[in-house]
Parts: C-alpha cells; structure tokens; sequence
C-alpha cells in the first residue's frame, strides 16, 4: 500500500504555498527599502515646504514694510532722500541696504548714500511681480552671498534691497537639523545658496539632490537631501518591519494551509491506518425487479467501524479519498472483497455486483488489470457494474475512452449514478457506453407526490440510449407503485432491505435473468 496519501491538489497547494512564503520573505526586504524611500522622499519634502515657508516669509517681510513710502522716493534727488531712505531702512528686516533706481542705475544708498551702479550688475530671475536674484558678493563687501529684491514702481525706476545671506542659510540650517545632509536655496539661472553659506553659481550640477520643492509666490526653490545616516536608519528600520510583516504572512500562509489541507491528512491517514487493521468492511443492499421484486443483483457499499469513533459515515472521508491515492487501495479492498465474499454463496449469487468508482480509478495506471484480475474469480454468471461518481470530472481523453471499451470487452458494465442532480450530462449518454442510468433518491421521494412525470422523462432518455433504468431510495409501497406504474424496471432502498453484512444478506434465489 502506497505510503503517500496527500492529495494532488493539496500537494500543489503546498508547493504554491510554499513558492509563496518564499516570494513573500524575498519581497519583504523589497517592500521595506520601497518603504523607506518613500518615507525618505516624503520626510525630505516636508523639510522643502517648511523651507519654502520660511523663505517666503523672509522676502514677504522685505517686500512689505514701508513699501509705498520707499517707492514714493525712487527718482528723487539723492541729497533730498538720503536720510529719509536710510531711516526706513532701519524698519525693514534682514536688509543690508536699500538703494533707489533711476534709469535703470542705483543711484542713491541707505548705507554709502549716493552711489552710481548699473541695475544690470546685479541678477535678476523674472517673476510674476518683484524680481530677485542671488549674487555670490558685492563690491563692498566681497566674499558674502546676498539676495536681491527689485521691485519696479516705473520704466527704469525702482527700489532695491538687498538681503543678507546669513538670514538664508539660517534658515537652510533649520532644515539640515532635521534630517537633511543638504540644503540649498535656487534662484533661477543666478545660482543658489548652501546650509553652509557658500554661493554655487547656477552652471553647477543639482545630482546631489533629491528633492525639490519650489514656491508658489516666489522665483525660487528649495533642494534638499538626506543624510546617509537617515537613510540608512529608514532603511534598517523599514527593512526589520518588511521582515516582520512578511513573518507574520508566512505565518497566516501556514496556518491557513494547516487548517485547509492538516484534517484532510489526517483523514486519509486515518484511512491508511483503517485499511492496515481492518477496520473497514463491505455491507449489500439488493437491487431488485420491480415486476416481482426479486432480487437481480447487489450494491456494494464501504463502511467503516473506528475502534474508537465507531461507524464513521462514508461522506466524511470518501470526498478526500477519492482525490487522493488512497483512492486506488480503496477501490481495491471493496472491489476484492465484493467478489470473495459474493463468490463465497454459491446458492444465493446475485447476477451483477455494482461497485461504486471515480472517474480518477478509469485514469489509474493498472486498472484495467485489476479488474481483469477481478472479474476472472467471479462465478459463472456473475459480472461487475461499476457505477461512475463525480461524472462532471469524466475526462474525454482518448485513455478514459480506450478504458471503457477495454472493460467493456471483458463484461463489465457501467452505470451512471445519481442521474438528474446537477452533475448529470447528457453528452456523456452518448460519449461514453453506459448501460444502466441510476435515478436520484430527491427524485424517487417525490414520484408518488407529482414527480412521476419527471421520471417518466428520465426512462424515455434512457430508452432512447438503450440505457435500463435503476431507481435508488425506494421507502414506501406508494413510491414503488408509482415507479412502476411509469416504467422503472429495476429499484433498490430501505423498502426491500437495508445494506447489510454478506452473511445476513437475504438468500437471493431464482435470480432474474435479464439484469
């Protein structure tokens, strides 16, 4: 007897489950380094914004206090307004100085007075109102990054201020405390301002940065990266959580493989187990005429006695046998048995002995042996039915087929169990040669309460195949008479005998000859 009792299915499931945990552990750390980039991006987008805002707020700051009353001055005589401009100056936050513009040339200082420079020294992003421009010194005080801010009140005539760079790269080092290794402030095409304070003039490359966040108000944006220390702790961090979540998955895999496929194991090992200390046994039930209720032949039927469950009801584990291996020594042990018990009672041997088979048993390998094993140590007269369950798998391979006919050859006939539920078809009545068409017990229960004419369908198909007809579940005389009445020759249920043990089978004499 094969050692191997897993089915196929649950074998293919084992191993998906098995391909699946092993891809859930190898994308775990995947996920987590996805994971943590994102959580990287995100981090250093928030660092960008919260920049952006405090940039903002230092040019709307410049750009707003004593705005109109600096600009009602730009184009005025610098020896009348010098001293009016360098007082407003001192109300004006993060300037260095503020200086007038007249035909497009500074002319007028609040911190050296009257000056002459051409406005084109300084450069300038264009933006939607006031320009600005990032210049790595100034003349007078060489080697200090500034900002300028223009805002144009008339053709060639305006306000400047001028920003010191110390404001900007405070508020660029706000940003590096936070978890950035860099931080930038990008002005157009004049260049940008590091965390460290150093001007990089706008040629430079930007590959050391990851992010950018650009403001809404103004010409500018904020470039930012993150540390290596960051990323590597995000990365650790987020990798430790992939790996545990994908833990956690392969768990719940095994688990609901455990609880799907382990009581089906241990099912067919039971089996395994019965079959070696022969726990199970074959009881009979006749199948008999209905013209004088003799009876024409037997079904054999597996039972199993647990020495400590007791009987065990055949639907609990036949489902899980017949999609197993345990499927061929099964079908053997009753196959084998029928026939020596039967052959055993040469005064009362049933004519047919009908034994339940899947449509897996016609696919083994060495079945047709078996049964030309089996049917050689049958009396004289006596013949194998095999009754087809599960026919909604019945393959239509050319092996299924040359099964049939193989078995056909040597006497065996076939019967289609339970016909009418919802796995019947009628293709197979004319794919594969039935002999006997077996009708459903729900049918038989409501013959004699307007169903007859149902049945009465089911025999004219049958006919029309050649098919006789077996109804199954007979219990009262009404039923009986009501199949009969519709032309059902053969019948078997608890109103003629219950499945019994060989030995209290009823003596089956003058046997019917057209079974």
């Amino acid at each position: 007897m094969p050692s191997r009792i897993y089915r196929t299915p649950a074998r293919l499931s084992l191993v998906l489950c098995m391909l699946f945990g092993v891809a859930v552990t190898i994308a775990a750390p995947v996920f987590g380094d996805h994971a943590a980039a994102v959580k990287v991006a995100d981090h250093e987008q928030l660092i960008g914004r919260d920049l952006v805002e405090s940039i903002d707020k230092i040019l709307d700051t410049v750009t707003s206090r004593r705005r109109n009353q600096l600009a009602s001055l730009a184009g005025k005589p610098c020896s009348r307004v010098a001293a009016t401009l360098a007082n407003l100056e001192t109300y004006v936050l993060y300037v260095r100085a503020i200086a007038l513009v007249s035909g497009d040339r500074l002319y007028c200082s609040s911190a050296l007075g009257q000056v002459d420079v051409p406005l084109a020294n300084y450069p300038l992003a264009p933006g939607s109102g006031d320009s600005i421009g990032l210049m790595g010194q100034t003349r007078y005080q060489p080697g200090v990054p500034v900002l300028v801010i223009f805002n144009r009140t008339a053709p060639g005539t305006g306000v400047l201020s001028v920003v010191e760079g110390d404001y900007l790269t405070d508020a660029l080092a706000h940003g590096v405390r936070y978890g950035a290794h860099t931080a930038s402030l990008l002005v157009g095409d004049t260049g940008r301002i590091t965390a460290s304070g150093a001007y990089v003039g706008a040629a430079a490359p930007l590959s050391a940065y990851t992010t950018r966040a650009e403001s809404r108000k103004w010409p500018f944006a904020i470039l930012v990266s993150s540390s290596d220390r960051f990323i590597s702790s995000m990365h650790w961090k987020y990798r430790v959580a992939g790996l545990a979540v994908g833990l956690l998955l392969d768990g719940l895999i095994a688990a609901l493989y455990l609880l799907t496929f382990a009581p089906r194991r241990l099912v067919l090992k039971a089996v395994q187990e019965g079959l070696r200390r022969n726990e199970f046994h074959v009881v009979y039930q006749p199948i008999i005429a209905m013209a004088d209720r003799m009876p024409v032949g037997v079904e054999a039927l597996l039972r199993w006695q647990h020495p400590r469950l007791g009987a065990i009801n055949p639907a609990s584990f036949m489902a899980a046998v017949e999609s197993s291996e345990m499927l061929g020594p099964v079908t053997q042990f009753v196959m084998e048995t029928a026939v020596a018990e039967m052959g055993q009672r040469p005064a009362a041997v049933p004519l047919r002995i009908a034994v339940n088979v899947a449509p897996r048993d016609l696919e083994r390998r060495g079945f047709v042996a078996q049964m030309d094993a089996l049917t050689a140590e049958l009396p004289a007269g006596v013949s194998l039915v095999l009754e087809l369950t599960e026919r909604f798998l019945l393959s239509k391979s050319a092996h299924t087929a040359a099964t049939f006919n193989a078995l056909k050859a040597k006497g065996v006939k076939f019967a289609i169990d339970d016909f009418g539920t919802e796995h019947s078809n009628l293709d197979l009545l004319g794919r594969f040669p039935f002999d006997y068409v077996k009708i459903d017990r729900q049918f038989v229960t409501d013959v004699d309460k307007g169903g007859a004419e149902l049945v009465r369908g089911i025999v004219s198909v049958a006919r029309h195949y050649g098919l006789e007809v077996i109804a199954e579940g007979v219990e009262t005389e009404s039923q009986h008479a009501a199949l009969h009445a519709v032309g059902v020759p053969f019948a078997q249920g608890y109103l003629y005998q219950r499945p019994v043990r060989a030995k209290q089978l009823a003596q089956l004499r003058d046997v019917a000859t057209t079974f």
